[in-house]
């Protein structure tokens, strides 16, 4: 206790010499006041004291907050650590002591005076005591004087550096190790892919298979990497937590690495409830999808109708009911998901929504012109229409195009807004059953009966292969002219694929049987009679040229 009183007696006996010496200068506004010995000088109030933290060998001791006579928490600090590293380097056991006072508390390493914790260096933020204090800093200064004087030894410097030689040894092993093991991985799914795709018989699946091999060739660089940079980790801080000095680095990655596993164990922790509530509603809404697919398979195979859905509207009608399930089911699982409270996952939720209603209202224009087209009944499967200038059987109504099979056998897509947007002819919608009607037409003079052009119309569409008995052909008489009349055969084709090849067939069964009976077609622009009957003797169907006589050649005597 006489020393304390001696080292305090010198410091204010320095202190007021100082002052003296000021005084003597320059005027003081007020003398200091002296109590038991010793004062404590006030910081002015317009430029308070920063705080400083004494440190010793890498290691935090303790935070000054306060000036204590007229120094500050920065002078205070430094003049510690000067004091603490003069105690050390003696080499001489130095205990901790703590001896209360009316400044507070005096911190003494070995018996010599170290630092004083007044009142104002606590944390009163953070409800810190004296007693807290007092025992953080014998626990953080033993733990940096202890480490500092072991840590002076050779030996224990020898030995830092021969286990961080051999911790670096093995690093190297475990690293060599890590990259041959994720080579020979990738080598042998690789391997197994290729062989895959070499016994797969369908182009698409090849495809599918070759994309696989490339996302796991990266999934596995990617494991390769995270494995070397835990070696490196591991290395690191093991050979920090050699050496005393750098131990508290090793402590700290220690720390982040639990901090960080902590974490992770939390947000996995609290992500399992709302992950689980997410897939129980996607496991019902699949149970719910195969229930109604399984319903509409029944009436698309004509067991059942349901509501009035027939076969042909069985299969959209599914997809209908299945797209709203799963939207409605993604609406109810969202908020269980991981995250989805987050500022990230609602602006990413925005910028899809955003991207979808602005990029895809033509998909969904087309969409429900499919939907339209399929409920209106306006066409179906196999049936021949015509669309613009496109004209065929048609082969799929999708949910964006539909597919039209041509008669030169051009198979045509056609956005389904587009169809609808324009006329639609369907040929095969008729009352007299399927097939559909063609139409030819001949202008013949007045001075043939008609009803032998009748005859003779319907005489060639008997002989025409593909034009059907029921409902027979029929002539129309459409139009009586100035010079001709015009008339119109109907006839009825079964297959409409077969329309052109038929209505050629028709043609030349016409000019055959009205040259057979001698009547003459001036069609369309018939004004009189020609000198000569405009016909093709029977003799001459075949297009046999008409032998001529040959010319009289003059005599070589004349």
């Amino acid at each position: 206790m006489r020393q304390v009183r001696a080292v305090l007696l010198g410091i204010l006996a320095g202190l007021l010499l100082a002052a003296g010496g000021t005084s003597a200068a320059t005027p003081a506004p007020s003398s200091p006041v002296l109590a038991t010995g010793a004062t404590q000088a006030s910081a002015p109030a317009s430029s308070p004291a920063a705080e400083a933290t004494v440190r010793f060998y890498n290691r935090d001791i303790v935070t000054l907050r306060s000036e204590f006579l007229g120094r500050g928490p920065e002078l205070r600090a430094r003049t510690s650590e000067a004091t603490i590293r003069r105690v050390v380097e003696r080499g001489t056991p130095a205990k901790i002591e703590f001896k209360e006072s009316s400044e507070g508390t005096l911190v003494l390493l070995g018996d010599e005076l170290t630092m004083i914790l007044t009142p104002a260096d606590l944390d009163v933020l953070n409800g810190e005591t004296m007693a807290q204090a007092r025992a953080g800093v014998a626990r953080r200064l033993g733990d940096a004087v202890t480490t500092a004087q072991r840590e002076q030894a050779p030996a224990r410097l020898f030995r830092g550096v021969l286990w961080s030689l051999l911790a670096t040894a093995v690093a190297i092993a475990a690293a060599l190790a890590v990259l041959w093991l994720g080579r020979r991985l990738r080598e042998r799914v690789k391997r197994w892919i290729q062989r895959t795709e070499a016994a797969a018989s369908q182009g698409s699946v090849r495809h599918l298979l070759t994309g696989v091999r490339i996302v796991g060739d990266w999934l596995l660089r990617i494991l390769v990497a995270i494995a070397l940079f835990l070696v490196a980790e591991e290395w690191l801080r093991f050979v920090l937590g050699q050496f005393g000095f750098t131990r508290p680095w090793a402590d700290a990655m220690t720390g982040w690495m639990l901090d960080l596993l902590r974490g992770w164990g939390h947000s996995i922790a609290g992500a399992l409830p709302g992950l689980f509530a997410a897939i129980l509603i996607f496991l019902l809404a699949r149970l719910l999808t195969h229930t109604v697919s399984l319903t509409f398979r029944g009436v698309a195979e004509g067991r059942f109708q349901l509501f009035g859905i027939d076969q042909v509207l069985a299969e959209p009608t599914r997809k209908l009911v299945n797209v709203i399930i799963w939207l409605f089911a993604l609406a109810m699982a969202y908020p269980y998901l991981p995250g989805s409270d987050t500022d990230a996952f609602k602006g990413l939720s925005v910028l899809v929504g955003l991207m979808v209603s602005l990029g895809a209202s033509g998909i969904v224009g087309q969409a429900a012109g499919g939907f339209t087209i399929l409920y209106s009944r306006t066409m179906a499967v196999g049936d021949y229409v015509r669309s613009g200038e496109v004209e065929g059987v048609v082969l799929q109504i999708g949910l964006f195009t539909t597919r039209l099979r041509t008669i030169a056998g051009v198979e045509v897509s056609i956005p389904n807004n587009v169809v609808l947007g324009g006329q639609l002819h369907n040929f095969s919608r008729h009352p007299d059953g399927p097939g559909m009607w063609m139409e030819t037409g001949v202008t013949i003079g007045y001075d043939t009966p008609w009803r032998q052009v009748h005859r003779l119309l319907l005489a060639a569409a008997s002989r025409t292969p593909g034009v059907a008995r029921e409902p027979a052909p029929f002539v129309l008489q459409t139009a009586l002219s100035d010079f001709y009349v015009d008339y119109r055969l109907r006839v009825r084709v079964n297959d409409p694929l077969r329309r052109f090849p038929v209505l050629s067939e028709l043609h030349a069964q016409i000019q055959d049987a009205f040259n057979a009976e001698g009547v003459q077609i001036m069609s369309p622009n018939y004004e009189a009679d020609p000198d000569r009957p405009k016909l093709v003797p029977r003799e001459h169907w075949d297009g046999l040229p008409v032998p001529e006589p040959a010319p009289d050649l003059p005599s070589r005597l004349d």
